[in-house]
Parts: C-alpha cells; structure tokens; sequence
C-alpha cells in the first residue's frame, strides 16, 4: 500500500495543520494559534512558506553581480523563515517551497486538517475585505480555512479574559477559550 505524503506528517498518521507562515505579525499569530489548535487536536503543525526565485523577474539589463542564484536563494529564505519560526516554536522546521503562494499553500494543504492564515488587518474595529492570499486561499482550499488577524495574540488582557478572536472559512467571527 503506497502511502500520500501529504496526509502522513513526520512518518506518522497524525493530523497536519498547515499554517502560511510570511514573517508578517499577522502569520506569527496564526502560528502561535495554530500550536495551541494542534494540542487539542494531537496534530502535527507544518509552517509552510511560499517564494519565487527573484531572478525571474529581474530585467535582463539589470547589473549581473545584484543577482543571487536560485539555490543561493532559497537557502537564504530558508535560513531567515528558520530563525523566524524558531523564536515563535524552536520544535518546528519551516516547509520552503518555490511557487505562487496561494497554489503552494492550497497543493501542501490536500488532506489537512486545517490550513491556517494570519489576516492582514491590524485593528480588529476597521471592517475591510480579506487580503487576496486569504481570499484565494478561502476559495479554493481542500480543507477548513481559520484566519487569525495579528491582533488576536493573546495579550495579558485577553489571557486574563480567557478569549482570543479568529475567523473562520465562512467568515463568521469565533471565539475561542
């Protein structure tokens, strides 16, 4: 019996939360929610990164020593979203992966459980749409999508109220204890 690599996380049959991981505010709080999801859960969490090579998109006047190899590249991108996570969860390695970010997040999404996002609005009282990742990515994706806006980090306040805001994939606020 062959075995999908996406469903089985770390050579085991737990459940994955995938998480969209940008080094924004917005993706650390995402992440953050996303752990105390998976110990509820008993899932794995998988940070998962997106990125293109800029050398596809650099003009072919462009000064030749400004440009960095693809693989140069990725390792550096690698390295930073490494450090990165590593402040918020140091038991995680990141997930790297070439591509547009909304095809990698929904292809490494297939069979988890969850696919996690940070919303990109900064105050929690400014109504708006979502950004066009999570609006895509709510579209499309072959599982439940939560959006967790940077501001929903528990702060001593909310930890002292017991409650943190997300959102959804229907786009209903939620609270969670």
């Amino acid at each position: 019996m062959r075995v999908n690599p996406r469903i089985v996380s770390e050579l085991t049959l737990r459940p994955r939360i995938v998480v969209g991981f940008s080094h924004s505010a917005a993706s650390a709080a995402a992440l953050l929610w996303a752990l105390r999801e998976a110990t509820i859960r008993e899932a794995a969490v998988e940070p998962v990164h997106a990125w293109q090579w800029s050398g596809e998109y650099r003009a072919s006047y462009a000064p030749m020593d400004t440009w960095s190899g693809r693989d140069e590249e990725h390792d550096a991108v690698t390295d930073r979203t490494r450090r990165a996570i590593s402040l918020l969860a140091p038991q995680l390695s990141p997930i790297v992966l070439h591509g547009p970010t909304v095809q990698v997040l929904l292809k490494h999404a297939e069979g988890a459980e969850l696919l996690v996002l940070g919303g990109r609005r900064a105050d929690p009282d400014t109504p708006g749409p979502p950004g066009p990742v999570v609006h895509a990515c709510l579209a499309g994706a072959p599982c439940p999508v939560v959006v967790v806006p940077a501001w929903s980090v528990p702060s001593r306040r909310r930890e002292a109220r017991g409650t943190t805001d997300v959102m959804i994939s229907t786009g209903v606020p939620f609270r969670t204890p």
